[in-house]
């Protein structure tokens, strides 16, 4: 399968998003910053089985601040 990049990782949807693409063979890079607006502790909830899965990478940051191009080739983006 494709590496893919999920941004909102973390939120409820990316999480749900995340777990699908791993479930389906991919590798993933799930990317997400934690801001007050939600709670840290339910959006690291939210990532806990895909932190086990030996094809996930998380990278805490925001996307205006990152080095995007430190972040692995993908093929697709998915933005929730």
């Amino acid at each position: 399968m494709s590496r893919v990049l999920v941004t909102g990782a973390a939120g409820f949807i990316g999480s749900h998003l995340v777990d699908r693409l791993l479930e389906m063979g991919h590798e993933v890079t799930g990317v997400d910053c934690f801001t007050d607006y939600y709670p840290e502790g339910a959006k690291r909830h939210n990532l806990s089985k895909a932190l086990a899965h030996k094809r996930f990478h998380f990278v805490e940051g925001d996307l205006l601040r990152l080095n995007l191009e430190s972040l692995p080739t993908t093929r697709a983006v998915f933005p929730p």
